[in-house]
């Protein structure tokens, strides 16, 4: 026969006080560490860029599904400002992965002008890309810039016929099973990128830059 227990009131409290303290604990955050998530507001930033260089390039694609690859490169590129003036010039780069369920996915590249020394020279009438637009609102990232990937830097991209873009993303509706594994980003294909937004940004480096100090002798 079982024992039968009985308690007072004051230990069921202390009972489920015990119960109340082993689930909640407070605990001192480093002051140096950010304890809030600030990614969804980042996001939203950049995704008027990506708008920005869809329109410039005329490349079609969704950004439901939007997310990093996983790569990030720091490129540097030693210039002289004068004859005796080494400088670098950096960008930080990402290579980002985007696309709608029903899409094949595309590439796209976000890129920070870390440190420069263009001196607002960039700018064209016809602008390839964002850093070329001439009133291009800032929107609080002063020096982030979206380039995509054509087809010959990696990208599967079908042509578009009479509209408002050039490419797009192909539809998964419109392609057969082999198409489709042909048409998947591989290794390669992010390798192919990567050397093309290096070349572009080697080039823009090149195009615009000039010695300060260039047939002052």
């Amino acid at each position: 026969m079982k024992q039968k227990i009985i308690i007072t009131e004051e230990q069921l409290q202390k009972i489920v006080n015990n119960q109340i303290n082993e689930q909640i604990s407070i605990i001192n955050r480093d002051k140096k560490k950010e304890i809030f998530d600030y990614e969804p507001i980042t996001s939203d930033a950049w995704r008027d860029i990506v708008f920005d260089a869809k329109e410039i390039q005329r490349i079609s694609f969704d950004l439901e599904n939007d997310d990093s690859s996983g790569e990030k490169k720091t490129f540097f590129i030693k210039k002289n400002l004068r004859k005796n003036q080494p400088v670098k010039y950096e960008f930080n780069c990402e290579l980002m992965i985007a696309g709608g369920d029903w899409e094949v996915p595309v590439m796209y590249f976000k890129i920070e002008f870390t440190r420069e020394y263009f001196y607002g020279k960039l700018k064209s009438e016809n602008p390839k890309y964002t850093w070329e637009v001439p009133d291009r609102p800032m929107r609080g990232l002063y020096k982030s810039h979206v380039v995509i990937p054509p087809v010959e830097a990696g990208n599967k991209l079908r042509k578009m016929e009479g509209e408002k873009f050039e490419w797009s993303a192909y539809d998964n509706s419109e392609i057969t099973k082999e198409q489709d594994k042909q048409l998947r980003i591989t290794d390669a294909d992010k390798k192919t990128a990567w050397k093309w937004v290096e070349n572009l940004l080697t080039k823009l480096v090149e195009d615009n830059h000039e010695m300060l100090d260039k047939d002052e002798n």
